[in-house]
């Protein structure tokens, strides 16, 4: 059984889909309110030419319900009131003072449950000078310091994922679940909120601690790092191979398994840290290693790294990794079977669960907009003639 099938979400986001997710991957009933006519945004991401939906909605909805109501009109807003009263969280991605606006803020519905638990993901913040800017993953990374840090010494690059958004779920959710464990010993909800910038810029220990102890500003170094090398990527005959070191004893592991001790092991001016990383890597011995490399195969370097317990292994495609006999070990794929996509693979869970192996990897397809209206205000005393009058007038 999941740990969090007791658990009930409203979720009122519109295209920031991860916090329902995470609630809903590991058992909670997820309520996701949709526009009618519309639903959320993550439907038509990556939808091909003619078609309603793309790909997105069939994994980051997957265990959830769906509620088609428009929350801007009077009669929308009372119902979220009405299923407030019975559920445990309410998560928000706009500023709480545009909730409020619909009568709809923590307060307005605290005052219908005063155990909830209200969460709230902006961009920025809720207050100070940026938090009605637009933003992407991009920029926030930007404004992290994230960005600047990040790339070839030549031109900043951002991340290959969507970091912040993904990661600001993340940090709202277990400020959630924290608020949540408090309201059932006091009987008092809170109100959480995160921002994305907030995430990322907490990410930054070794170069805002270090700016703090040597004053030093961060360089873009590649896949390097400041003060532990080598780091990076290196190409073989067939293909890119990623290698990184994190002390001497590695390094002179690494220079053994390879059969290099004469050139880099003891005795040699890239033997030990700190001259190794900071006089030599960025300089001759990082082409002494390319040149290594390119020798040799990806194969033979994965060999060489696990014969010296040295961090090291190839650079999958997504394909490649999807193949992999390790992604089956950690069941980091299950089969989903989608009304509209057929049986297929999708992400699995990062966390697992110890003497929990009844349906713990488990999932149920996304639902269709709105499949669960019905029901769901049947539940809350609805009845046909005041669902007629609401589907009417175009609230639900």
């Amino acid at each position: 059984m999941k740990p969090l099938v007791s658990l009930k979400v409203l979720d009122l986001t519109d295209g920031i889909p991860y916090i329902g997710s995470m609630f809903a991957n590991y058992g909670a009933e997820v309520l996701k309110v949709e526009k009618p006519g519309m639903g959320d945004a993550i439907r038509r991401r990556g939808a091909q030419p003619g078609e309603a939906e793309g790909v997105y909605a069939a994994y980051y909805n997957r265990g959830k319900k769906s509620l088609t109501l428009d929350i801007t009109k009077p009669e929308g807003a009372q119902i979220v009131k009405k299923l407030a009263a019975q559920y445990d969280m309410v998560a928000v991605n706009v500023a709480e003072e545009k909730m409020a606006a619909l009568g709809l803020s923590y307060e307005d519905l605290k005052a219908v449950n005063p155990k909830l638990v209200y969460g709230v993901l902006t961009p920025y913040g809720e207050t100070g000078p940026w938090k009605d800017l637009p933003d992407y993953d991009l920029l926030v990374m930007a404004r992290t310091g994230l960005l600047e840090k990040t790339g070839m010494p030549e031109k900043p690059t951002r991340l290959g994922m969507p970091l912040a958004y993904w990661y600001g779920s993340w940090h709202l959710t277990a400020g959630m679940m924290a608020a949540y464990l408090d309201a059932q010993k006091t009987g008092e909800g809170r109100k959480v909120s995160c921002s994305s910038w907030q995430a990322i810029a907490s990410t930054d220990d070794t170069f805002v601690q270090g700016l703090q102890a040597l004053n030093t500003l961060p360089k873009r170094i590649g896949n390097g790092f400041p003060t532990t090398n080598p780091t990076d990527t290196f190409r073989c005959k067939n293909g890119w191979f990623a290698i990184s070191i994190g002390s001497d004893a590695q390094w002179l592991s690494f220079v053994d398994a390879a059969g290099m001790n004469d050139k880099w092991g003891e005795g040699t001016v890239y033997a030990h840290d700190p001259d190794r990383s900071m006089k030599h890597y960025f300089g001759d011995l990082d082409q002494q290693l390319r040149d290594y490399f390119m020798t040799i195969t990806i194969e033979e370097a994965d060999q060489i790294c696990r014969n010296g317990m040295v961090p090291g292994g190839p650079c999958n495609t997504v394909k490649e990794l999807m193949k992999d006999e390790y992604v089956e070990a950690r069941e980091m794929l299950v089969e989903v079977d989608d009304p509209k996509l057929g049986k297929h693979k999708q992400l699995g869970f990062a966390a697992k669960f110890l003497r929990d192996t009844d349906g713990d990897t488990q999932v149920s397809p996304a639902p269709a907009l709105g499949a669960d209206t019905d029901a769901v205000l049947a539940a809350i005393g609805v009845n046909a003639d005041e669902l007629q009058a609401l589907k009417a007038g175009g609230v639900v």
